[in-house]
This record gives structure tokens, C-alpha cells and sequence, in this order.
């Protein structure tokens, strides 16, 4: 059902088809000097998850550090420069050209947009910050990044979104901690992956629940693309009733 790939493995440019997707594509960029991208039919989500780079885009210029993200809309070029500075490149065909913005993690940090959900007693507390939320200029993301509390569980209860939105994790900012990423439409025919620093899982539907060790927490960028593009409703997905019926 999902597909997962090493840091090494998301070099280059992976299309939807690649990640058993239909809409998102996906692309580690390591920027050693000066990377030009060029989005052309996509638009694209830049997230930082290493180092820092300057940005050219446009007239907009600027530098991106840890957890900022770069929206990009179609047709533009951007310009990253620098050195030892990692991106994730997000794409999403999308018919209307929206603006460029640079969204900065302290930004986001300092209002609504940072979200608490979950419980400490039962090991589900977690940060989410919504980067680009329903109110944002996009024609089909819904991104941002979520900080699990070490051994602590995200993404519950269980919930899916396949007929709505599909969505790809990068996990980042965890050193040597690790995780383990549940898909599933059945409970008895559940997939399992261990991920660590960089790894990538593509979701085209199913519940995702995650936890992480508790030498550290799981930590990732998420990225939900639209089926339909303009309709972007966060909240609209189905959990696992026996596990609860709604996000908290």
C-alpha cells in the first residue's frame, strides 16, 4: 500500500506514479552551491529540513533555515544557494498561478497555527504547525510538521483521507532516534515500516498511525495533496472509531 524510500532513494525527482500516487511528487534536494527548479505545471512546497539557504524567486528574496517552507507557484523559478542545506521538494499540478511565500517556522510558532492535540497520560501529545492551512494561496496542499514526544504516538486516532487527499511523510530533525509508521485498511493486513532521518513514506490512502522510541519523538513534514484541487477541509477524513472520533 505505501511506499518507502531511503534518503538516498529521494534523490532526483520522484513523480505521483513513482509513489504510488496520483497528484504529489517528491524530491530530497541537497544544495551544495547554487540548485535552480523550475515548477512549471506543479506548484511546489520547499521545506527545509537541514541547514539553511538563501532564495531568489521572482522579486522575493530571502534566507530559509530548519522547518521554514518555500510555497512556489507554477510557472516560476526559484534559486537556492548555499552549502549543505537539504530541502524536500513537494509538487502538485495546480491551474492557477498563486503568490510566492516564504512561511517561517517562527512565523507559524508564534499563532494559531501551532496546534497542540492529544493527551500526556496516554502518550499521544503532540506539536502540529500548519503551515499551509485552508486559508492559504494553494490549489491542492495542506502542509506543515508535527513533533511527536519521545516514545509518544501521532497522526490518532487512526484517521483517512484517501477519496479527499493523499499524503507523503519526511521524517526529519530526528538523529539517531526511530519510528515506526503503521498503514492499513485492515488491522490484520497491516503494513509496518521502521523510519528514520530522511526516509519517505507516501500514503495514497489508509490509517497512518505513527509512534515514536523513547530515546527521541517522531518528527516529519507532512504534505496532503487534494484529489479535487480547491477542496482543502483539514478536518475532513474518518478516524478508527474504535479508537476515538475526532482529532485531539
Amino acid at each position: 500500500m505505501a511506499v518507502h524510500l531511503k534518503p538516498e532513494e529521494t534523490r532526483g525527482y520522484h513523480s505521483p506514479e513513482s509513489l504510488g500516487l496520483v497528484y504529489c511528487s517528491a524530491e530530497r534536494v541537497e544544495i551544495a552551491g547554487t540548485e535552480l527548479l523550475k515548477s512549471g505545471d506543479e506548484e511546489l512546497c520547499l521545506v527545509c529540513i537541514a541547514g539553511k539557504a538563501f532564495y531568489q524567486c521572482g522579486g522575493e528574496s530571502g534566507e530559509a533555515v530548519l522547518c521554514d517552507m518555500l510555497y512556489v507557484p507554477v510557472r516560476s523559478d526559484i534559486i537556492l544557494s548555499g552549502n549543505g542545506a537539504v530541502f524536500m521538494r513537494f509538487g502538485a499540478p495546480c491551474s492557477r498561478q498563486y503568490q510566492f511565500k516564504h512561511i517561517s517556522f517562527s512565523e507559524v510558532n508564534g499563532d494559531s497555527r501551532h496546534k497542540v492535540y492529544g493527551k500526556a497520560e496516554n502518550g499521544t501529545l503532540r506539536d502540529v504547525w500548519n503551515f499551509i492551512d485552508e486559508k492559504f494561496g494553494s490549489g491542492r496542499f495542506l502542509t506543515g510538521i508535527c513533533f511527536g514526544r519521545d516514545g509518544g504516538w501521532t497522526a490518532w486516532p487512526p484517521h483517512e483521507h484517501g477519496a479527499e487527499r493523499e499524503e507523503v511523510y519526511v521524517y526529519f530533525n530526528m538523529g539517531e532516534s526511530f519510528g515506526i509508521q503503521c498503514v492499513y485498511n485492515d488491522l490484520d493486513q497491516a503494513e509496518a515500516h521502521v523510519v528514520r532521518e530522511g526516509h519517505l513514506i507516501a500514503i495514497p490512502e489508509g490509517y497512518h498511525p505513527n509512534c515514536g522510541c523513547p530515546c527521541g519523538g517522531i518528527r516529519y513534514v507532512y504534505c496532503m495533496v487534494s484529489v479535487k484541487e480547491g477542496d482543502r477541509d483539514f478536518m475532513n477524513l474518518r478516524t478508527q472509531k474504535i479508537y476515538g472520533d475526532r482529532l485531539e
